[in-house]
């Protein structure tokens, strides 16, 4: 049997993480994980327990090393563990995600400096470095330093449980009951939830309920917001903790999902996990007009696409899908055939290792 390695101090249960291993367990691979949790064993504590469990592992012959995201500052350990054969998952930029998209520190303070060497110093060092689209992958070309023939696209796709809830979709009837409109995240700024609340605002009148899981770093502005544009009685804000399998439960209940709408240039070039999970459920969905989406989505093909920061737009698109109902299950059913053909784990991994060879 041949055997992968999973390294570094990724959460076993993370979309992308998940992802990968029901791929590579599909295809015959056995999988060994080397990880440990950074909130755990903060600090140096991390790196020394992850050395000692790497080196009782160096007998094994591995086919492959991954190091997976989030893996910036632990690729110089599998390096100095495993060889010069790293396959980093390096997913997306630090200093694009932490300076640009999040806004957490200055372009020129010293975190955006050291985010800037880990981008650079980790892709260096590994053999071969992942992305998620070809946009990030000409980010990283152009602004990291990477060599092209090192990038290989890897895009997120979704994991088994998202496609099976989705045989079991049943179509039902909204006579009764409001329309549902659904979002989940963890409210960081490309995911432009402010525009979703002032969408909602311009729907107050309309039997359409919003139902928003998550919590993060925008969570308590967005809901100053909310408060701030008065009474917006279609919205309900839920907290992110449950499990995987109720989020998918309350995902299914949606007749709309929501992408993102972000203005920051990240926004531009992902394609995030609930867009891909929601398609893969065959639900419609309404998310920015990107080139990151339209590497994967046709407008009106598959998904409704609208312009990004804009409210009135998001509105007008939710009432025209809520008025069509063929429409919707034209969108949804395309957009689940589309995953069904090219994001299984499986169709990713095997595109993937062909890439490799």
């Amino acid at each position: 049997m041949k055997h992968i390695l999973f390294f570094g101090i990724f959460n076993p249960e993370y979309a992308r993480t998940r992802i990968l291993t029901e791929g590579f367990t599909a295809l015959g691979y056995e999988i060994v994980l080397c990880n440990v949790s950074p909130r755990a064993l903060p600090g140096a504590r991390k790196y020394w327990a992850l050395f000692q469990r790497g080196r009782s592992l160096r007998h094994i012959h591995f086919d492959h090393v991954f190091v997976l995201f989030p893996g910036h500052t632990v690729v110089w350990l599998a390096r100095l563990l495993f060889g010069d054969r790293i396959i980093f998952d390096a997913f997306v930029s630090l200093f694009d995600s932490n300076v640009h998209d999040r806004a957490l520190y200055s372009v020129h303070s010293f975190r955006a400096y050291h985010d800037r060497f880990l981008d650079w110093f980790s892709c260096t060092l590994a053999r071969k470095v992942l992305v998620d689209t070809n946009t990030h992958r000409h980010y990283f070309i152009e602004h990291v330093g990477v060599p092209e023939k090192k990038l290989i696209t890897v895009p997120v796709g979704a994991a088994g449980a998202w496609f099976m809830a989705g045989d079991q979709l049943q179509i039902q009837e909204h006579a009764a009951k409001p329309f549902f409109v659904g979002f989940y995240g963890s409210y960081i700024p490309l995911h432009g939830v402010p525009v979703i609340v002032q969408a909602a605002k311009i729907l107050t009148e309309e039997n359409i309920q919003f139902r928003l899981i998550g919590s993060g770093q925008e969570y308590t502005a967005v809901r100053l917001l909310a408060k701030k544009l008065g009474d917006i009685p279609n919205i309900k804000f839920l907290n992110n903790a449950m499990s995987r399998e109720k989020l998918i439960e309350n995902m299914r209940e949606a007749d709309i999902c929501l992408g993102i709408f972000g203005t920051t240039k990240k926004a531009t070039r992902v394609v995030p996990n609930k867009v891909y999970e929601c398609a893969a459920l065959g639900k419609p969905i309404i998310t920015a007009d990107t080139p990151g989406i339209r590497e994967v989505f046709t407008d009106q093909e598959n998904i409704f696409l609208v312009p990004r920061s804009s409210a009135q737009a998001l509105a007008q698109a939710i009432l025209k899908l809520a008025a069509d109902a063929t429409l919707r299950e034209r969108l949804g059913a395309a957009a689940r055939r589309q995953m069904q053909k090219h994001y299984t784990p499986e169709y990713l991994v095997k595109q993937m290792l062909n890439s490799l060879s």
